[in-house]
């Protein structure tokens, strides 16, 4: 699986380091980035954690549920979506429940995945923003990723085709990514709005 801070992780490692800090803090949810820090005094961990599945994934597998500050932290931004894509392209976007795989429904056609991250630098002193797919085959049509800064105002935006992911349980947004060529694309959304329209009223007509 790799080393990260000279430590050879794998799957039983990573559950055994997280209850440690779950044990040693009395916690109730699953340990945040800075809980970890606090109890190991290096970011090996909570690296390994967002490179490999990500929190999501661990915290369902171990049955710990996310801090109230995770869980709204990615509503906010889900919110601010369905204001955003209003904004740049004129479509109504809903929220779907937790039973779905993608969190907005666009135009009542295109589905979208929203994500945030905080730049996060590594034991290489490399930064970057990391955004965990938890799966290779995308359940979405399109990536929405907010990139912020450390006071959460947002730096830039992606829209990403998931097409484009394929395979890919992470994406890794630094300085020079290839990622950074779709910064503020909203017009993707649209064009996979008009695509499914299109595809609707044929299907009517016949």
């Amino acid at each position: 699986m790799g080393y990260t801070h000279g430590i050879p992780w794998n799957d039983d490692l990573i559950k055994e380091n997280i209850m440690i800090v779950v044990e040693k803090l009395n916690l109730d949810h699953f340990p945040t980035h800075s809980e970890m820090i606090e109890v190991f005094g290096n970011k090996s961990l909570a690296c390994k954690i967002a490179k490999h599945k990500g929190t999501v994934y661990w915290a369902e597998k171990l049955g710990l549920p996310l801090k109230y500050s995770d869980t709204t932290f990615g509503n906010k931004y889900e919110i601010k979506a369905i204001s955003d894509i209003y904004e740049n392209v004129g479509l109504n976007s809903v929220q779907t429940s937790s039973r779905h795989p993608y969190d907005l429904l666009t135009d009542n056609s295109v589905k979208i995945d929203v994500k945030a991250s905080k730049e996060f630098t590594n034991n290489c002193n490399s930064k970057a923003f990391t955004f965990n797919l938890e799966k290779k085959n995308p359940t979405c049509d399109i990536f929405l990723l907010y990139c912020l800064n450390d006071d959460e105002t947002c730096r830039k935006v992606l829209i990403i085709p998931s097409c484009s992911a394929l395979g890919k349980t992470q994406i890794g947004v630094g300085e020079n990514s290839k990622w950074n060529h779709y910064e503020n694309r909203w017009e993707i959304i649209k064009q996979y709005s008009e695509f499914f329209g299109k595809y609707k009223y044929q299907k009517d007509v016949i």
